[in-house]
């Protein structure tokens, strides 16, 4: 799944009912969530994903967030979500992009 946009206390909501489509519709072993077209996450997007990844395991399958920007990446840092959260940046090796895309909102102009 591709994230773009804002992953936000208004993002959040749509991100996971795509994220429960998916789990309705498919079994996957494997589900990667693409961040790096998110240019801003909030703590409730952080909570999201570590909530994606026990409805992900909660399935039997297992969760990796890739890409995520260095920002969204210091973040989960800050928190230490990486602690929970499998994390693959794009030095990582070569990841396959899936065709569903997610768009929980469009980006907003920054002042």
């Amino acid at each position: 799944m591709a994230v773009h946009g804002d992953l936000d206390v208004m993002g959040a909501g749509e991100f996971r009912s795509c994220l429960c489509d998916v789990l309705r519709t498919y079994r996957p072993g494997q589900v990667d969530i693409d961040l790096s077209g998110v240019d801003f996450i909030d703590c409730s997007g952080c909570r999201t994903l570590l909530w994606a990844d026990m409805r992900v395991r909660g399935r039997g399958g297992t969760m990796a967030v890739v890409r995520p920007s260095s920002l969204v990446l210091r973040l989960l840092r800050l928190l230490e979500f990486d602690r929970e959260l499998s994390i693959r940046t794009s030095q990582d090796g070569d990841l396959t992009t899936l065709g569903l895309e997610v768009n929980p909102r469009p980006n907003r102009p920054r002042r």
